[in-house]
């Protein structure tokens, strides 16, 4: 609610902005309180400063406007809040039953966003301290994990079960986002609730096909559905896998600010035309400065974002200017404010950017790159790319073909994408044989002839819009990649991830639009409205088999013995690291260093600094490798690491441990078996809490 009336003075649609009111409370308070430790300002303290200052902001909003915002919730208002409040919970409580399923910190990426998640509860300065390398500053991006961070720290629920609140937050927030962009575009409920769906409840159908192989709905591999393109050699994550299976990861956290983004981009006030006299006024200026906030904060969350992002400012912010010429004085000036966006963007958020390395992959000798762009035809295969996008891409590939082979004939603009179309595709056809790549240069090029043809209207170009960019980021993954530091087979496999799961989201968005649109449609042909929606209804049903054979599934194993309980696995497998965990969260504040046994990624390795976000000398070395690729340091560490465990006297270790700041030193079932001689030597130094195998050495007092 204290971000209600700042919505309500920046949209202009029929619900005020208020599905986007939470998010944006959330990204202020943290951006604001951010800043202030930047400054010095201890971090506890630049909180409790930003949520007075929100507060005191919405007030001076509120009370000039309290009649106008009276009137709003007295006529429609009250409808709109009470539906999106709706739309909301249910979201919100139907993603923390799913994660009540499968609650567990553990697994692929959980420890790492753990560690974040719970150094950023407990750091009082900027920028923040890694916990996998201690001493030094993160260098990764973690912009998000403050934002939920926040509000761990403004709850009472411990971190263990604030985490997966978080990702149920995320998931509710998406679907509210969703169902309100949806409904401006189709102005009905049914079609708004089903973009809802379609973006974050729905599989795709590889999980249908694994019903059909193993003759079971239960019996569904829900790693496998998210394997689909290149057999594994890629990533096709879509909103409902992300949300069950909990990694609190940058992709997954900056969806509600891409909500946002959405939202300010489909107001039907903001970007729309101006006289001259006040284009490039204040008030005609302002919208590229939200969106250069909003731009700013999806990057420095998720940086994959923004190629997508910046293509979806161009487009939608200006729908209403015409197509032709492509470099009218309009066009270029709307580049140029997206171009000072991006810049501004940057600028708002350069205390993150100063002291951030970005990692990077050197091209190999058969690899042509232009910075860390490469270009390679890829080899997705027709039938996986249906597999993962046929239910969400039927409607609007039907409603494109059906649209274009109506305008392109009749506009000489129309005739020239028709030609390029056809150059085009013989051109792709010629160098890769790629039918997604045909399939998807079709959808680009009449899209646009569907979106600026005579007799579209301005919602249906923004629909076209939308599926265009869609489109245009679906190619992109055929074509162009980021190089990832994997091997050969897995060099586009980030690229694939991230593209595509920002596909999705504006196909949820634009399906339910597309199908409305074919079902309103004249058709030569009677029985086609209803052979669309049997089809699509098919679709939707064959798309239903993951979530729901995963969650009868899981609910049938776990019974009545569902938790939100992040750590409840710990207590019950590794009940001695768990006590010595629960010992440090209660009794240790600050930042001091802990040291533990370093191992493999994706494993219960660096278990005390995850579940703690205590900094340790060497957490996962691949992460850290990963994100330092231009430091020496990772190695010397892990090696330091066996040296100390593994030292014949305590006065060999002592240096290295002097080096790193050590102050509370772990012996648990992991050190026992990598070092099954040394460990002796650390009876010497003051035990501060012992269960069975597990002992907390204090090294300082």
């Amino acid at each position: 609610m204290l971000a209600v009336p700042i919505t309500f003075r920046i949209f202009a649609a029929d619900d005020r902005g208020y599905p986007f009111a939470k998010i944006t409370a959330v990204l202020l308070l943290t951006y604001v309180s951010w800043l202030l430790a930047f400054a010095g300002v201890p971090f506890h303290l630049a909180l409790t400063i930003s949520l007075i200052a929100l507060a005191a902001v919405s007030v001076a909003l509120a009370v000039p406007r309290r009649a106008e915002l009276s009137a709003w919730l007295k006529a429609d208002g009250r409808v709109h809040v009470l539906r999106h409040m709706g739309v909301w919970t249910a979201g919100f409580l139907f993603f923390a039953w799913e994660r009540s399923l499968s609650p567990d910190i553990f697994g692929a990426e959980k420890y790492m966003d753990f560690s974040f998640f719970n150094t950023l509860t407990r750091t009082d300065v900027m920028p923040p301290q890694d916990p996998w390398m201690s001493g030094k500053p993160f260098n990764y991006y973690y912009f998000g994990y403050l934002m939920f961070a926040n509000l761990a720290r403004l709850t009472p629920a411990p971190n263990h079960i604030a985490y997966n609140l978080c990702v149920a937050t995320v998931g509710g927030l998406a679907a509210g986002g969703i169902v309100a962009l949806a409904l401006r575009l189709t102005r009905r409920w049914p079609f708004a609730l089903l973009g809802g769906a379609m973006g974050v409840v729905l599989g795709n159908l590889d999980g249908f096909f694994q019903v059909w192989e193993k003759n079971s709905l239960t019996n569904i591999d829900y790693w496998r559905s998210s394997r689909v393109v290149a057999k594994g050699d890629t990533i096709n994550e879509f909103p409902f896998f992300s949300t069950i299976h909990g990694d609190l990861h940058p992709h997954f956290m900056v969806l509600p600010v891409t909500m946002l983004l959405l939202g300010l981009l489909l107001d039907p006030k903001l970007f729309a035309p101006r006289n001259d006299d006040d284009a490039n006024s204040w008030s005609g200026l302002l919208p590229f400065l939200l969106i250069a906030f909003v731009l700013g904060a999806m990057i420095v969350i998720s940086t994959w974002e923004a190629p997508v992002a910046a293509m979806l400012v161009f487009l939608l912010a200006g729908r209403f200017q015409p197509l032709w010429p492509l470099l009218a004085r309009a066009r270029i000036t709307l580049a140029l404010r997206l171009l000072g966006a991006l810049i501004l963007g940057y600028v708002f958020f350069l205390p993150f950017y100063i002291g951030f390395v970005a990692p990077t992959v050197p091209p190999g000798p058969n690899e042509f790159c232009i910075g860390p762009a490469c270009i390679k035809i890829a080899q997705t295969s027709l039938a996986e790319f249906l597999t993962v996008f046929g239910g969400l891409l039927f409607a609007p590939a039907i409603l494109i073909a059906a649209n274009a082979s109506v305008q392109l004939p009749n506009k000489p603009e129309a005739r020239h994408l028709l030609i390029a179309t056809v150059a085009f595709g013989i051109v792709a056809a010629g160098l890769a044989g790629n039918a997604v790549i045909l399939l998807l240069a079709a959808l680009v090029i009449a899209g646009l002839a569907c979106a600026y043809g005579p007799d579209t209207t301005g919602d249906q170009r923004t629909g076209y819009l939308l599926l265009t960019a869609a489109s245009v980021a679906l190619w992109a993954c055929e074509v162009f990649y980021l190089k990832d530091p994997y091997g050969d087979k897995l060099y586009r496999m980030n690229t694939v991830f991230k593209l595509y799961f920002q596909a999705w989201i504006l196909l949820s968005v634009a399906a339910p639009w597309s199908l409305q649109q074919l079902l309103a449609r004249r058709w030569s042909w009677a029985p086609a409205p209803r052979a669309i929606a049997a089809a699509t209804a098919a679709l939707l049903i064959a798309s239903c088999a993951y979530p729901f054979g995963l969650s009868v599934g899981r609910a049938n194993y776990v019974g009545r013995n569902g938790t939100l309980d992040g750590n409840a696995y710990l207590a019950r497998e590794h009940p001695d690291d768990y006590a010595a965990i629960d010992w440090l969260r209660r009794n240790v504040s600050g930042l001091p260093v802990l040291l533990e046994a370093s191992g493999d990624p994706y494993s219960y390795y660096a278990r005390f600094s995850a579940n703690t976000g205590l900094p340790t000398v060497m957490g996962w070395a691949n992460h850290e490798g990963l994100w330092r690729s231009h430091e020496s340091d990772v190695e010397r560490r892990k090696s330091d690491v066996r040296k100390i465990y593994s030292a014949n006297s305590l006065d060999e270790a002592r240096a290295l441990l002097d080096q790193y700041h050590v102050e509370y030193l772990l012996v648990g079932d992991l050190e026992r078996k990598d070092f099954p001689t040394g460990l002796d030597k650390f009876a010497a130094l003051p035990v501060a809490f012992r269960q069975g195998n597990t002992i907390v050495y204090r090294l300082k007092s």
